[in-house]
């Protein structure tokens, strides 16, 4: 099966709420697969089932709403993510999607598993990856994309998008004195750091993005940082050589 250019579609916050019907329908306008959207609200499975079954209630609604075929995939663990059948479900989709919770659990549950394996085979064939942000997270570029270095640095990204680390909820950590400049001053050299704001949404195929939603998105570059708004664009196509 051919390869095709991948599509992202990364949001700040709020998954499944009205704003972002219009972005989510360009992203699977051009999509492969069954027309279906594989909705895994896995980051939030250490709140408990009601939690998980609260966000995939959610999703279903959201794409019922949008007329849109959609199916809660029930990936709550390491040892889901090691079944067949479930990385059967998600590569027949045209976008997985991945809500909110806790990116460190989405991480290991992910990584490495026959699950994970089905996504980038699905993205490679022209699939959507969706996620919102422990979602959109775990899309950063991975320590071993880095040679490992710098400890704990983006320990949640698992390579989806190469050269970029992406932050969430990038308006409210301006309440958090300190937290952004840290946050930016970790990302590797030769990494972009793109922060999306709350009810916001980036979409692009890891090199070119285009802004979506209500808030704005923050690039860090090798000259500073540039803020984008809804219907501009940025690339991340080249290294951004100095930023560190």
């Amino acid at each position: 099966m051919s390869e095709m250019a991948p599509t992202f579609l990364l949001q700040g916050s709020g998954e499944f709420e009205p704003w972002t019907a219009e972005v989510e329908r360009r992203a699977l306008a051009g999509a492969s697969g069954d027309g279906s959207v594989a909705i895994l609200p896995t980051a939030s499975a250490p709140e408990g089932d009601e939690v998980f079954d609260r966000w995939g209630a959610m999703g279903l609604a959201h794409y019922a709403e949008m007329g849109v075929s959609a199916e809660v995939v029930l990936l709550k663990t390491r040892d889901d993510a090691m079944r067949d059948d479930l990385a059967e479900r998600v590569e027949a989709a045209s976008m997985t999607f991945f809500s909110g919770g806790k990116p460190q659990h989405l991480a290991r549950v992910l990584e490495g598993a026959p699950v994970f394996a089905a996504i980038r085979r699905a993205i490679d064939r022209g699939a959507v990856f969706a996620g919102c942000s422990a979602g959109a997270m775990v899309a950063s570029r991975s320590r071993a994309q880095s040679g490992g270095r710098g400890g704990t640095n983006w320990v949640f990204g698992l390579g989806i998008v190469e050269r970029v680390s992406f932050g969430v909820h990038w308006d409210r950590m301006k309440r958090l004195p300190g937290i952004r400049p840290f946050v930016m001053a970790r990302v590797q050299p030769g990494a972009w750091f793109v922060g999306i704001d709350e009810r916001t949404a980036i979409l692009g195929d890891g090199e070119e993005w285009e802004v979506a939603g209500l808030a704005t998105v923050t690039v860090r570059h090798e000259r500073g940082t540039t803020v984008y708004r809804a219907g501009e664009r940025f690339s991340t196509a080249a290294p951004p050589s100095g930023v560190g």
